[in-house]
């Protein structure tokens, strides 16, 4: 496929593995899957986070959304997120046996930890209330110190703290409280000034509203730590993952992924049908749902992934994997692409549609878009090696201007 010099490269969230073509492809294609759920649900949870439930009751699709919204929540929710923390963990683990076997300075990936949580801040406090770089360069920094740790010991820490902390909290908070979290006022107060807000052609007040709720309605607030443990132990997950080697080849492991998809996919969506139930009915307690949802959703991913690996084995969907690959080797610059495309289409600065943000508009938007970017990110690595933000992020780790045309490199 054009653009295969990139492959090299460091890639978003891990940084691409090097040895062999299938190998690099599946990566990509998973990587470029996870990136259209990621669009995919965060135009979705508009609804609740920016926009109250009763504003969109009133659209003419409403009827469709809530069965839409429902099948959405049961299919993505959370399993785009796992599977780019899983990617995260697995880069990185590919990242410190690459600098091993050149002798080259492990501290490398802290220096690209820290141009990554610029990338995040930016995000963050310019573009997007939803950014996750900022936590992934934070959690990235800590899973550094993991590097020597024995492969049992990633997947015997990693497990528990990827999906107990959430329930966790809920347990203790109802003890303490007895009563909803303090938290849930300050997301619906949140929801109700970003309703008026994000609809104003006022970047000011946008970018006034982004470090409030940064600030008042996550970084300060109990939440955020099993957040923050979920994401390092869904990395170290990742990280055990490329220590078993299953992906460096993945004919010879075929049986593995057959297990995987087999088992995993059933289970998952049982338990993610469950759990979207319970937070949908609220028949159950709020850490009930919780622990099932974080449960679902690692289980789901690792299902999705094995699942891809073993289609892509098969030579099976060739022109929508490309699809998937070429997105997913521009990663980095298709996610900060996303956050201005909700900046330009969804608010008041551009077409003001999430006002209308059902379900339905919500996938026919992330379809539409993530077509564009794909379309866009063929064209670009037929004629260059990396994407232009994955070009700034390597530059800057290696402080020195890297070769950006294929010609180039040839050369």
């Amino acid at each position: 496929m054009s653009g295969a010099g990139n492959r090299e490269g460091l890639v978003m969230l891990g940084g691409a593995p090097t040895a062999g073509d299938e190998r690099l492809a599946v990566v990509d294609v998973i990587r470029g899957f996870a990136l259209f759920g990621v669009l995919w649900i965060n135009l979705l949870v508009h609804r609740g986070n920016a926009m109250p439930y009763e504003a969109l009751d009133q659209l003419p699709t409403a009827v469709i959304d809530d069965w839409l919204g429902f099948a959405t929540m049961w299919l993505m929710q959370g399993k785009a997120q796992a599977l780019f923390s899983l990617l995260f963990g697995f880069g990185f683990a590919n990242i410190m046996a690459r600098l091993e076997r050149r002798a080259a300075p492990p501290g490398i990936f802290l220096r690209r930890i820290a141009v990554l949580m610029l990338f995040g801040l930016a995000n963050l406090f310019l573009l997007f209330a939803g950014d996750i770089l900022t936590a992934y360069a934070l959690m990235g920094a800590l899973l550094y110190f993991t590097r020597n740790w024995s492969t049992r010991a990633l997947v015997l820490v990693g497990l528990p703290i990827a999906v107990l902390g959430m329930p966790a909290l809920l347990v203790a908070s109802a003890i303490l409280w007895d009563s909803p979290p303090y938290w849930y006022a300050l997301w619906e107060q949140g929801a109700a000034i970003r309703a008026e807000v994000f609809l104003q052609p006022d970047y000011r007040a946008y970018i006034a509203e982004l470090w409030r709720s940064a600030w008042v309605e996550w970084w300060t607030i109990p939440p955020v730590l099993p957040h923050l443990a979920q994401i390092f132990g869904r990395f170290l997950i990742g990280s055990w993952i490329f220590r078993n080697g299953w992906l460096g080849n993945p004919t010879e492991h075929r049986a593995v992924f057959v297990r995987v998809a087999t088992v995993g996919l059933p289970i998952g969506f049982v338990l993610s049908g469950l759990s979207v139930s319970i937070m949908w009915f609220q028949y159950a307690p709020d850490w009930l749902g919780s622990g099932i949802e974080q449960t679902a959703s690692l289980v789901m991913a690792l299902g999705y992934g094995a699942a891809i690996v073993l289609l892509h084995l098969a030579g099976r969907l060739r022109r929508l994997f490309a699809a998937f690959e070429a997105v997913g080797q521009m990663a980095l610059t298709n996610y900060m692409a996303q956050s201005v495309f909700y900046l330009f289409v969804i608010y008041g600065f551009g077409f003001g549609l999430m006002a209308w943000l059902g379900a339905t508009l919500s996938l026919v938007l992330a379809v539409g878009f993530f077509a564009l970017q794909a379309a866009a990110s063929r064209w670009w690595l037929a004629r260059y090696r990396f994407g232009p933000l994955e070009w700034l992020w390597r530059s800057l780790t290696y402080g020195e201007r890297q070769p950006m045309r294929l010609q180039a490199e040839a050369a």
